[in-house]
């Protein structure tokens, strides 16, 4: 048993906040000192954080989880898709600000994408490529790692100070695990005065990543005036950590209590959520960047045929 697991088994108080915070634990009727000594569960976890929100020692499920992993087969559609990401789109550019589409955006949003690469042209340069957290996250350390080098390189030999995020698990990723300046675009935007305000009642949606500290939303709220988070009780959008295939039932509860609670529409700012939500045939799915920026993009869920056509988008940039 690892280091973290040993830790958390050892620290846990067994007060149950976290069960009582999280369907997943709440379905096997544990805590995460149990979750710590349970392997064979660590795929059904949705990594959303609501545990270690919910923890008061900051014991993190999520970590629990990646350490299980480890030991894990099953994850080799990941490793291929992801390390290194096979869709991706870089040059050799030199630019102080880099636009970092990560993987789902471009492959959810290609026109919004190609509308903020056509912005930025001559400005700064674009990367469309992962940042890794689906490796780690599937406990593929090692690919993570090679991964994380394989980027800090990249942005070195192109003179990057600055990497300006569309994905908020990029942007609390990169902040986290590299010694860089990281953004959001509403930053960006802002600062070249480009975001419109969105006038409509918004029914807000926060990614998993951002209820914790919530920058983007802060970012966000003052362009959205009339905008309400709603869907406080709607643990994650059912994408998290790659549980879905495995804990089918949950995530359609999770689904289930948005698709109730919606009155008029659903605006997210996380690619991800776009798409499970888009899957579930919720209506009015909206994402705050492309609605800013006046492109109003619904979400395309044809994934892969927007990922490969924006492999080669303006490829060969000089």
């Amino acid at each position: 048993m690892k280091e973290y697991l040993n830790k958390v088994g050892d620290e846990c108080i067994h007060c149950s906040a976290c069960t009582k915070n999280c369907l997943f634990l709440t379905k096997y009727k544990m805590d995460l000192g149990e979750f710590a000594k349970r392997p064979e569960l660590a795929k059904g976890c949705f990594m959303c954080d609501s545990c270690l929100r919910a923890c008061p020692i900051d014991l993190d499920g999520a970590k629990v989880a990646i350490n299980h992993r480890e030991d894990l087969s099953g994850y080799g559609a990941v490793k291929f898709m992801k390390s290194p990401y096979k869709f991706r789109n870089n040059s050799k550019i030199k630019t102080k600000d880099i636009l970092m589409f990560g993987c789902a955006f471009p492959g959810h949003y290609p026109e919004t994408t190609k509308y903020l690469i056509d912005m930025f042209e001559g400005k700064m340069d674009f990367s469309i490529d992962c940042c890794g957290k689906p490796l780690e996250d599937s406990g593929l350390i090692s690919d993570f790692e090679k991964n994380l080098e394989r980027l800090k390189e990249m942005y070195k030999e192109k003179g990057v100070e600055r990497i300006v995020t569309m994905c908020p698990n990029c942007f609390y990723f990169f902040k986290e695990k590299l010694d860089m300046e990281v953004i959001s675009i509403y930053q960006k935007l802002e600062e070249e005065n480009l975001l419109n305000v969105i006038e409509d009642e918004a029914e807000i949606f926060m990614p998993c990543p951002d209820k914790k500290s919530k920058e983007l939303l802060n970012q966000i709220k003052p362009y959205v005036p009339n905008g309400k988070v709603k869907f406080k009780n709607v643990m994650c959008c059912g994408m998290g950590g790659g549980a879905k295939s495995k804990e089918p039932e949950l995530a359609k509860e999770m689904m289930n209590t948005v698709k109730s609670e919606i009155n008029e529409n659903i605006y997210t700012y996380c690619a991800s959520c776009s798409a499970s939500f888009g899957k579930s045939e919720v209506k009015n799915v909206k994402h705050i960047l492309s609605e800013m920026l006046g492109v109003k993009e619904k979400v395309d869920l044809g994934y892969f045929k927007n990922s490969l056509k924006l492999k080669y988008y303006k490829r060969n940039r000089k």
